[in-house]
């Protein structure tokens, strides 16, 4: 199969660029002219340099001859401007969407997330509602929304009849993740680790390796209707105390954890909004929404993608916390050798 993805220098493109070459696919990636390829070259996959901002018929060029569309490009948690964010995150989607359309590709695959539910109580699936209010400043959770609007509009539209699947993802960790990891690296070389509450609560967070995994059953099984969407909130159980203490394992670290009081988590987290402050490694990330993920129980179960595409993570939290730490490490030494 011959797949174009958008994303493939990201944290989620990139395991999925690596899967989809793992197992024979020909991968087409899309990657703005200052972007580093070496990691998608070094795959095999072709590089076509281009923006998901640029019109929908300069792209198609590129989607030409593929039998698959990849979206994995968006803006997360970044800051910014709505107008920046809803260009890339919104009218993006639209453009690759268009694209795939103009080029008769006969299935899609759009990378959304949990967010887009806003805020939630209980268990939460694909039946409940996206209409939720949102706090104004979550510029992702609005672009997200919109994109999956847009995402619906296209594929039904769509004259050569596209099947689209949309996954929805909660946080995901992994290899090539410079945003969140780095900082929990930092944080467990301490001698003394804060654990939020209790930390026995199941956390929503996905292995980069299994939402790839997702991606590739999902285009092994297009959506039979225009449109269908799975949460990917769930790969396997894992706690607030077991990421840190798989993280401790990989780094050979025995910090002592130190528990911090679920209400004044909480109540530190209004202070903070009130003053301002954002969640560490999202610049539009509520510290209210950052301590709901770290303090109360994983509200995706994710059990729709395994009953309709049979989706079995492949990767364990043991291997894939392994992998990611080792990731951190390597970029450690490499800079240090640098300079």
């Amino acid at each position: 199969m011959r797949v174009f993805l958008t994303g493939g220098t990201g944290l989620i493109g990139s395991h999925i660029a690596a899967q989809l070459r793992a197992r024979g696919d020909d991968v087409v990636a899309l990657s703005r002219e200052d972007s580093d390829t070496r990691f998608l070259e070094q795959h095999g996959c072709t590089v076509a340099r281009g923006d998901v901002r640029d019109p929908h018929d300069e792209l198609t060029d590129h989607v030409s001859g593929c039998e698959a569309l990849v979206h994995a490009a968006a803006l997360v948690y970044g800051g910014g401007s709505w107008p920046h964010v809803r260009a890339v995150n919104v009218e993006g989607t639209r453009n690759v969407l268009r694209a795939a359309a103009a080029a008769r590709v006969p299935a899609a695959v759009h990378l959304s997330s949990v967010a887009v539910y806003g805020r939630t109580w209980g268990t939460v699936d694909e039946d409940t509602p996206t209409d939720s209010p949102l706090r104004p400043g979550d510029l992702y959770a609005r672009s997200k929304r919109e994109a999956e609007a847009v995402a619906h509009s296209e594929a039904s539209s769509a004259s050569g009849g596209l099947r689209l699947t949309i996954l929805r993802l909660a946080a995901v960790y992994g290899e090539r993740d410079r945003r969140l990891v780095p900082r929990l690296v930092s944080l467990v070389c301490w001698p003394v680790v804060p654990v939020l509450g209790r930390g026995q609560n199941s956390l929503p967070i996905v292995y980069a390796g299994n939402a790839a995994a997702a991606v590739a059953r999902s285009l092994d099984r297009p959506a039979e209707r225009p449109v269908r969407t799975y949460d990917l909130g769930l790969d396997h159980q894992l706690t607030q105390e077991g990421l840190i203490l798989g993280m401790a394992r990989a780094l050979r670290t025995a910090p002592r954890l130190v528990h911090v009081p679920g209400g004044l988590v909480r109540g530190a987290a209004a202070l903070g909004e009130r003053l301002g402050l954002s969640a560490p490694g999202g610049a539009d990330l509520s510290l209210s929404r950052f301590t709901r993920l770290a303090l109360d129980e994983n509200p995706y179960p994710s059990r729709l993608i395994r009953r309709e595409l049979d989706w079995k993570p492949p990767f364990g939290h043991d291997e894939g916390i392994g992998r990611t730490v080792a990731w951190v490490r390597a970029g450690e030494r490499r800079s240090s050798i640098d300079a």
